[in-house]
């Protein structure tokens, strides 16, 4: 007995597969999606592995080595994964380990040991003292120490994900003595339940039951047709009743036998989502995301293998859950930017979604108000079926909105962050017993620090990037301290200058509000009504998302303020204002999406208000005013917008009329990186002329990123356009396998998100 194996750690040169013998002892227990440890290379050093199918004879001459050691005693990884890492490997320029990693976590292979490492303070007291006199001089050991101030202990891979933290960053703080690891056993328990109510379904609407109607015949269609159109756009307004459909038609797949996976944008959505399922579905549901401990998340893992559930839910990592026979796969909020993966594989959930439905012969169902130009272009094109959910449920109509100019405000003498209707809307709410929403996508206190006498910028000394001014938060109820700058790509934190460090001038002050000035502003302003803050710097805490809604959703709160975490998907029938704050600082980015996140984020924001029984109010501040991403999100018209955007994407060949790939090189010295950048660019264009077919594609030509240097590396990035991402990859695949970068450190992104 022969079977074929990939390894887990294989760089592109070495990544294929490798013949190995199977020793009688395994025959019986050896299965294709083992997990086995195999001898490599001529050293036979002991290297983990895949495999991937089994065979009886070999046709080799030479020597089959065999399995050194099988790692699990049942298969870890399914036949339609293994078949979704070879689609992968093409797609996005990746190994078989790499598209292995994002199907068996390292968090869910790590904890059959039954044991687990932990972090603590070495002396909290001390931590918060150090934290309160300003002596701890990055933003990750700020987060780091504050989580396990609060939670007193907590497993390292937690806090490296509520944190956004690397191993090294836990490393340095053991150097300096601020926190321990130690090892304890693994807890094999599922979290605290959350608390739900058994519902039976609602009685859908007729738009809903029509949509209900056209996925359950999509999912009776015969498996083996082609011409079943299975992917289907719910294009609904806020509040239009989406998440009814999705659970309806997730109950309809369930009768049948099928696996379902449902997937929500953020974390701060999981909770909602998941007490709504278990309503229906009660606890035979698995969850997934970055919040579990790594026990928690190899027990949901254990339990999908076993088939003990039928329904998946989580964010985007959740789509590769070892889930047979799957049915449906619903994408809620699927323009979200948040499903584009930005470590490598740089792969789009959507994407993934896509390649697993055509596996299963699956339903995908795409839900949104705001629906990505891609996805809505292809209901134009027939790839995709549009159902409709134009009205919202109940009583209730859309909220009243109002585009307000803040130059007319300070023409009036209003200096104040919030316009005097937003102020009056808010009073009005409050005196009633009503509830507000205010958003404004910048965290801390001001975007920058300016200096008025000479426009100097404090920027950070290893980015090319100004620092955000942050006010410390209260430690251990020691008294909050000054105002600090923070750089939100590296981290290092700095005190606030007194007087501009490039001409000595004291007129230097904080321009461009965050929300802890919105929060402070509310606070002086609207006393004794309570204000909750939700942003990053607020849920680093595990369960920090759940705890702060669940505390507004209470009533303990009378506004909440955020960044774009609060705009998606919340249900809070007591709110009747919603407010934009800024609105046009979506605005302008240099990136040919920033229209359409502004479009999506302004319209969810506007979709909090209004959806009780009282009317909702919102209210959109802006300086620019004309734009029409600004306008048509405030008429909540997204035909409108589509039709402005798509003659946009179609002249500039973007996406969906083109694709896009991004490589960008870093090195700590700038001329080796520009150099090899600029030689990239040339074994490309020698590949396009050598090679007919390859019109389509464009190079252009190197230059420095946007953001050109981040943590003392800088930045240099290649720009390719192509017909289609199956074109660019194909083109792109040869050169980067062969080229040699040297020292120089380079990331692919095909069909970026990112584009600084």
């Amino acid at each position: 007995m022969y079977c074929q194996v990939v390894l887990r750690s294989a760089t592109r040169a070495f990544d294929r597969e490798y013949t190995y013998a199977v020793p009688g002892i395994l025959q019986e227990k050896l299965a294709v999606g083992s997990r086995v440890l195999v001898p490599f290379g001529s050293g036979n050093r002991l290297v983990e592995g895949v495999v991937t199918a089994m065979q009886r004879d070999n046709r080799s001459e030479f020597y089959i080595k065999p399995i050194a050691e099988l790692l699990a005693e049942r298969p870890e990884v399914l036949p339609e994964q293994l078949q979704l890492a070879a689609q992968m490997r093409n797609r996005y320029i990746c190994t078989y380990g790499d598209a292995l990693k994002c199907m068996l976590p390292p968090t869910v292979t790590a904890v059959g040991a039954k044991t687990i490492r932990m972090a603590e303070l070495v002396d909290p007291d001390e931590a918060a003292q150090r934290l309160a006199d300003g002596e701890i001089d990055r933003i990750g050991h700020i987060r780091v120490i504050e989580l396990l101030l609060e939670s007193g202990s907590a497993p390292l891979q937690e806090i490296m994900h509520a944190c956004q933290v690397s191993r090294a960053v836990l490393n340095t703080l053991v150097k300096k003595q601020l926190i321990q690891i130690f090892t304890q056993e693994s807890r094999r328990s599922f979290p605290e339940e959350l608390e739900y109510v058994s519902q039976e379904s609602f009685l859908p609407s007729p738009d809903q039951a029509d949509a209900i109607r056209a996925i359950s015949e999509a999912l009776t269609s015969d498996r083996q047709s082609v011409t079943q159109v299975k992917e289907h756009l719910l294009f609904g307004i806020t509040g239009s009743g989406k998440t009814e459909v999705y659970l309806q038609c997730a109950q309809l797949a369930v009768d049948l036998g099928r696996g379902v996976i449902i997937l929500v944008p953020e974390i701060a959505l999981t909770p909602q989502m998941i007490r709504r399922i278990r309503s229906r579905f009660g606890t035979d549901i698995a969850v997934l995301h970055s919040r579990l401990t790594p026990a928690e998340r190899y027990e949901q893992w254990q339990r999908i293998l076993r088939q003990e559930v039928q329904v998946v839910v989580g964010a985007r990592s959740a789509i590769f859950a070892p889930l047979s026979h799957i049915g449906l796969i619903v994408i809620d909020e699927e323009q979200e930017s948040t499903y584009k993966s930005e470590t490598h594989p740089r792969y789009h959930a959507r994407d993934i979604a896509r390649m697993r439905a055509r596996n299963h012969q699956a339903v995908l169902l795409l839900g949104s108000a705001t629906p990505s130009i891609e996805s809505y272009y292809r209901t134009e094109q027939g790839r995709s079926r549009l159902l409709a959910l134009p009205g919202r449920i109940g009583s209730a109509g859309l909220p009243k909105a109002e585009i307000i100019d803040m130059r007319q405000e300070l023409l009036a003498g209003n200096r104040g962050i919030f316009s005097r209707k937003l102020s009056q809307s808010l009073r009005d709410a409050f005196r009633k017993g009503h509830q507000a929403i205010l958003l404004i996508n910048r965290r801390g206190y001001a975007g920058f620090i300016l200096c008025r006498t000479c426009g100097h910028v404090v920027k950070c000394r290893s980015c090319s990037v100004s620092m955000t001014s942050h006010v410390n938060r209260d430690h251990a109820g020691l008294p909050r301290s000054q105002h600090l700058l923070v750089c939100h790509y590296c981290g290092k934190i700095a005190r606030a200058p007194s007087t501009c460090p490039a001409c000595g001038s004291d007129k230097i002050g904080r321009f461009g509000a965050g929300t802890q000035q919105v929060e402070e502003y509310f606070n002086l302003n609207f006393a004794p009504h309570k204000a909750i803050r939700m942003d990053q710097d607020t849920t680093s805490g595990r369960r920090s998302h759940q705890r702060l809604l669940d505390s507004f959703a209470n009533g303990e709160a009378d506004v909440l303020i955020g960044t774009q975490m609060i705009a998606k998907g919340h249900d809070f029938p007591n709110v009747t204002v919603s407010g934009v704050l800024s609105a046009d600082l979506m605005l302008g980015v240099s990136d040919f999406r920033s229209s359409e996140r502004a479009f999506a984020l302004i319209t969810q924001t506007a979709g909090r208000s209004g959806r009780g029984e009282a009317g909702g109010t919102v209210i959109i501040q802006a300086y620019n005013v004309d734009d029409y991403a600004v306008r048509l999100a405030a008429a909540q018209d997204y035909p409108g917008f589509y039709r402005q955007e798509i003659t946009y994407r179609r002249a500039m060949k973007y996406p969906p009329f083109g694709s896009l790939a991004i490589i960008t090189l870093s090195g700590v010295q700038e001329k080796p990186v520009r150099e090899k950048c600029e030689t990239l660019a040339s074994a490309l264009r020698v590949r396009r002329q050598s090679e007919p077919g390859l019109d389509s594609v464009e190079i252009l030509t190197p230059a420095r990123a946007p953001l050109y240097r981040i943590k003392d590396r800088y930045r240099w990035r290649l720009v390719i356009k192509g017909s289609d991402s199956t074109v660019l990859a194909a083109f792109l695949m040869p050169v980067m396998d062969r080229f040699d970068f040297g020292k120089i450190a380079y990331a692919l992104d095909l069909d970026p998100y990112q584009m600084l």
